[in-house]
């Protein structure tokens, strides 16, 4: 067989692999009804596999060898079927792409039986040869420089405090031992925790990015503040934000983000004196990572490590948050994102290593198939733990024994892991498993602290007040959170909290609910109602207790009534943007 044709025949049994490959990667339900997305995916396989298959046909014309490709193929598909079925179980009525590509592989097998392959094929393959120019170019943008705001222009009190809030992303509390978890160890959350508040029942207001960080810093629910769906949107308000009244009582405040749903576009940055969300990864490195996202074999030849390009590493935003507290002078307001706990879950081999040994301990995903995905999460959370003490350590630094330094280290959201039939996924969930998130307060000098707090429920809305409270400044009036300190000492409680899953994509299966009490009342906007008993959220009592479902139906509608609702600011994204969010797990139908 003469070169050209057995080059032909490898290119062509590398993309009927590759469309296998693809088409199994593609029941990601993040994946599923967008086509740019969906396109470059599948690219990047094909390309990855159509180069695999030139590269050996290299190898063995120098060796004067040849291979029967047509069976070569079907060895592949066995090999590719395992490798995807294990990594890439459809999910539920999301057979349409792996069927299609192993219709599309099939014929593509026809090609490769055919005495001679058509030359076109050739020709097709050095075009598909540029699609990593092409791809490098969209990634390979100017570094943005952080958004910078204005110094503060008075001076703070004398002997006003620092305040750190930490956000972990994807953490449910019931993974961490504080909170009943096993399977792993978080030593610098447990030292805070023994100088610190430790809150039993802290709920997140939204399950996903965006709507619950701009409620930590607006002390706004989202219907009120408007940022209500990852990727699309910014707030549309009036109220003064925590960062713009820290800064305006002489707080430098500085901000060091991980990941595109808080990019300074989507609002984040507005009283930041710096807001830094620099990407730490070249355009090689972004390609690489893309190709490892499309490509179950890709994953097996590049590294770990490539994961983290969507997205700044924790390590990269730690240093940077710690060079910058460096050079302040006076007290300080700032907020670190830490996104390393995000999936997908693939932890560096020594984080891997340690949870693997430990995965028995419990607790165990509702679900078998997402057991592997729970106990790898784990792994990364020792990694973003460790993160955190670094952090600690660099606070220490600049305050020995954080004396004069609140810190704060809470989730924006969970993860769901079979709840619901849900499956490592956290965007259309009310479950506990994406709203009860952990959270410490550790106040400065420790004082108060080494308690659990059983009160509750409280809210990420609650942050801002409790905040202001400690620097001793008035918070503002329009915030709908309560101070918990002031909570805690007198015993005042709220009625009860809102919570809301409100991605645009979502349709009508957008999700709003009610907690008090006992009880947890869910609707979605089709009219659809649960409700369950807290801690039994695998029984929906809504047709037993019609009393119960009327009151909670009523009290939320009640609640409702009584806020302002906003919409928020379309902010439109570029193609980069676009295909980022989707392989972070957000992206919206609707702009």
């Amino acid at each position: 067989m003469e070169w050209e044709e057995q080059k032909r025949k490898a290119v062509i049994c590398g993309w009927a692999l590759g469309a296998i490959d693809s088409g199994f990667i593609l029941t990601n339900t993040q994946h599923l009804g967008f086509p740019f997305p969906t396109l470059i995916v599948s690219l990047c396989a094909l390309s990855f596999y159509g180069l695999g298959g030139w590269f050996l046909a290299l190898i063995l014309n120098a060796v004067k060898r040849q291979l029967n490709w047509s069976a070569l193929y079907w060895v592949g598909v066995v090999g590719v079927l395992l490798l995807c079925w294990r990594r890439n179980l459809p999910v539920e009525n999301a057979y349409l792409y792996p069927m299609s590509g192993i219709l599309i592989s099939l014929g593509l097998w026809r090609l490769i039986r055919a005495e001679h392959a058509p030359r076109i094929v050739s020709r097709i393959f050095n075009i598909s040869c540029l699609v990593p120019f092409g791809l490098w170019a969209m990634f390979g943008l100017p570094q943005v420089e952080p958004v910078r705001g204005a110094p503060p222009s008075t001076p703070a009190p004398s002997g006003a405090p620092n305040v750190v809030l930490v956000s972990w992303d994807t953490v449910r509390a019931d993974s961490l031992p504080l909170w009943g978890g096993g399977g792993l160890e978080t030593p610098a959350l447990d030292w805070l925790a023994a100088d610190g508040i430790v809150f039993d029942d802290f709920q997140a207001v939204a399950s996903i990015t965006a709507p619950a960080h701009t409620s930590m810093l607006t002390g706004l629910y989202p219907p009120t503040h408007g940022l209500r769906s990852n990727g699309n949107r910014a707030p549309d308000i009036e109220e003064v934000r925590l960062p713009e009244l820290l800064r305006s009582k002489g707080w430098h405040t500085g901000a060091f983000v991980s990941a595109l749903p808080v990019a300074p576009k989507f609002g984040f940055d507005v009283g930041f004196e710096i807001y830094d969300y620099r990407s730490d990864s070249s355009a090689i490195s972004k390609y690489l990572q893309l190709l490892r996202f499309s490509s179950s074999a890709a994953r097996l030849v590049l590294p770990n490590f490539l994961r983290g390009t969507f997205s700044v590493s924790g390590e990269t935003v730690v240093a940077r948050a710690s060079s910058w507290l460096e050079d302040q002078k006076g007290p300080v307001f700032m907020w670190v994102h830490l996104f390393d706990a995000h999936g997908p879950y693939l932890p560096a081999d020594k984080w891997r290593e340690r949870v693997l040994l430990r995965a028995e301990e419990g607790p165990h995903a509702i679900d078998p198939v997402d057991e592997e995905a729970l106990v790898l999460q784990r792994g990364e959370i020792e990694q973003v733990d460790q993160q955190l003490a670094d952090l600690l350590i660099s606070l220490d630094r600049n305050d020995p024994g954080l004396e004069n330094t609140m810190v704060i280290v809470l989730a924006d959201h969970g993860e769901c892991f079979g709840e619901g039939g849900i499956h490592v996924e956290h965007e259309g969930s009310l479950f506990a498993a994406t709203q009860h998130i952990p959270a410490v307060i550790r106040l400065p000098g420790g004082s108060g602290g080494g308690v659990h707090c059983s009160d509750g429920p409280f809210s990420q809305i609650d942050l801002a007040p409790t905040i202001c409270k400690v620097a001793g400044i008035e918070p503002s009036p329009d915030w709908q959170g309560l101070d918990l300190l002031t909570a805690l000492e007198s015993g005042l409680n709220r009625k009860g909290v809102y919570m809301e899953a409100f991605m645009d994509r979502l349709g009508q299966k957008r999700l709003q609910g009610w907690i008090e009490g006992d009880w947890k009342y869910v609707r979605s906007l089709s009219g659809e109602e649960r409700l369950w008993l807290r801690g039994q959220e695998t029984r929906d009592l809504a047709a037993q207790e019609p009393e119960r479902l009327d009151y909670m139906s009523a009290a939320l509608d009640e609640f409702l009534s009584t806020i302002i609702v906003r919409k928020g600011t379309v902010v439109p994204l570029t193609e980069e943007e676009r295909t980022t969010m989707e392989a972070l797990g957000y992206l919206d139908a609707e702009e």
